[in-house]
């Protein structure tokens, strides 16, 4: 079975056509999240801003399609300025602790945007996803 899902309740709209996860095999495959704040067009003016609403952006997707970030066995970061790194690693462990997932980190050019994070999650036990 395969569910594409382009969007969720809590979520900022869009701003490509794709599918915020698909879910497929037991899996969640989420697109890479940004730090657009639901329901405006603003970000966090501060990084660790950016990093913890990326990071509550894709919790919201991973509950939408029936996982959560418990569930997380791999994750991409993407940070635009490798001088971020030793702070989004601190708001990362911070977030998901003991139970950090598998992690590759890239310091890249992403548009407008200083950080992203894509990820796969199993699926909750349990979930019609």
């Amino acid at each position: 079975m395969l569910n594409r899902l382009a969007t969720f309740p809590g979520m900022a709209a869009s701003v490509g056509p794709f599918s915020q996860a698909v879910v497929a095999g037991g899996f969640v495959f989420t697109t890479g999240q940004i730090p657009l704040i639901a329901g405006t067009d603003g970000r966090p003016a501060d990084f660790e801003g950016k990093v913890r609403q990326v990071l509550t952006n894709l919790q919201t997707v991973l509950e939408g399609a029936g996982s959560s970030l418990d569930h997380v066995v791999n994750a991409t970061v993407y940070v635009s300025d490798q001088t971020q790194d030793e702070e989004y690693r601190r708001i990362y462990a911070d977030v998901f602790g003991s139970r950090a997932p598998a992690l590759t980190s890239i310091c890249v050019g992403i548009w407008d945007f200083s950080f992203e994070i894509q990820c796969i999650a199993v699926v909750k036990e349990g979930s019609s996803s």
